[in-house]
């Protein structure tokens, strides 16, 4: 008998440590598998999220608010506060 091995990137997109994880509805067929789509309902703590900031129509910052990615937050992103792209 042989045993397979399937080694998985630490970062691998698709695993998540949130069991409520939803991939963000951004139109394609697949969804965005980087945010979750609850992101703003949610709020769960402990869990990566990147900011987003949302415009009016003269440009100016309305609301700045986190897409979370469903990963656990590691000691050195603790304080890590990037803009999701």
């Amino acid at each position: 008998m042989v045993d397979i091995i399937i080694n998985k990137p630490k970062d691998d997109i698709l695993d998540k440590d949130c069991m409520d994880f939803v991939p963000l509805e951004d139109g394609t067929i697949i969804g965005e598998k980087k945010y979750c789509n609850l992101s703003f309902q949610c709020k769960q703590v402990g869990y990566y999220s990147e900011y987003c900031k949302f415009f009016n129509a003269q440009g100016e910052i309305v609301v700045q608010d986190y897409l979370c990615t469903g990963k656990k937050v590691l000691i050195e992103e603790a304080l890590k506060d990037e803009e999701a792209r």
